[in-house]
């Protein structure tokens, strides 16, 4: 191994602990960047973190245009750039402090690494996204089969999605006891939960009409009753795979073991919506349709408040902004009817 591959390899893993532990970024977090350099590593060539400079960074941005997707075979995504960037901009910024780098990186050089404002102006919008409305959702989970047990664990999974609004990668690392059905809430505890940023919260069922509430149910009691699961199971079981019939791999039922990460349930929820003749949602996107159902709930700051702590937001405007955004076509409504109705009278603004 070459001495500047050796140091290479020394610096990123001192950067990618003091990620860990001095700024407590998550697992996925520390991924994210550790990819990001390896990209940069590959454009490096097996030169020296140290060998860089405002013409590098600019280079570099000219290598992640022409790269293509290893997935799709597409081009990069703008977005995948600029995620990219935002890592590689932060190490260096990183570097430019370290005895041995910062007599050779500046703050200045590595500034050379931003985003395009454009392109990250655009990332950052509220623009509306599509999502599913809640009578597809409804569609949805009458219509898939529940013939085997991954097929009813499949349906349990997006029905849950659907009435607590939790990320997937939440969802998927809960166990049966943070489900309490008597008061109709989930425990999204932070310390054993995969939730964002470690966060510990309560959920309550979100008035989504009582078949998805039912479909969980279900669920929850044919594992106690059928497969002798305990609260300290997991709510969603991994697929076990075997030997079948045919002398291949299969399914086979579920394990004790919980999914080790979210894309599995990602495709599951994008492959349900495509089977049952509907665009292929991503299951983020149920948080738009849930942020979007408050309008019909809540009518006072409390109600507002409430529905945003239920989706884990500190902040309703989090929530607002995030996933509350106004289709441009109901926009045109609305202002519509403003004209129309004119201004509100005190009795309509008090009541």
């Amino acid at each position: 191994m070459s001495k500047h591959i050796s140091n290479n390899l020394r610096i990123k893993r001192k950067y990618l602990l003091w990620l860990k532990d001095a700024k407590g970024l998550s697992e996925a977090s520390i991924d994210k960047a550790a990819a990001a350099i390896s990209v940069y590593e590959q454009f490096l060539e097996k030169k020296d973190f140290r060998a860089f400079h405002s013409e590098r960074a600019r280079a570099f941005k000219r290598f992640l245009s022409s790269r293509k997707n290893e997935r799709t075979g597409a081009d990069l995504s703008q977005s995948s750039i600029n995620g990219i960037l935002r890592e590689l901009k932060s190490f260096y910024s990183w570097l430019a402090d370290q005895a041995g780098y910062k007599s050779r990186v500046t703050h200045s050089d590595a500034a050379y690494l931003t985003p395009d404002r454009k392109s990250e102006t655009a990332r950052r919008g509220s623009l509306w996204k599509p999502h599913p409305s809640c009578e597809q959702v409804h569609y949805l989970l009458q219509s898939m089969p529940v013939d085997t047990v991954i097929q009813r664990r499949d349906r349990a999974l997006i029905a849950f999605l659907f009435l607590t609004a939790s990320r997937e990668g939440a969802a998927i690392s809960l166990r049966i006891g943070h489900v309490d059905l008597l008061n109709a809430c989930v425990q999204f505890d932070g310390r054993t939960a995969n939730t964002k940023f470690g966060k510990t919260f309560v959920t309550g069922f979100f008035p989504v009409g009582e078949p998805a509430e039912q479909i969980v149910c279900d669920w929850i009691s044919e594992l106690k009753s059928v497969h002798l699961y305990s609260a300290s199971d997991p709510l969603f079981p991994k697929t076990k795979i075997g030997i079948g019939k045919t002398r291949r791999f299969e399914a086979m039922g579920i394990t004790r073991e919980p999914w080790a990460n979210p894309s599995s349930a990602a495709q599951i929820f994008k492959q349900a919506f495509t089977d049952a003749g509907l665009p292929p949602f991503s299951p983020h996107r149920i948080r738009n349709t849930i942020a979007e159902l408050a309008k019909d709930h809540c009518r006072t700051p409390e109600d507002y408040t409430a529905w945003s702590q239920n989706m884990g937001h500190d902040d309703p405007l989090t929530t607002i902004h995030s996933y509350g955004s106004v289709a441009q076509g109901r926009q045109v409504e609305l202002f519509k009817k403003y004209r129309e109705r004119g201004p509100l009278d005190d009795d309509d603004k008090n009541g």
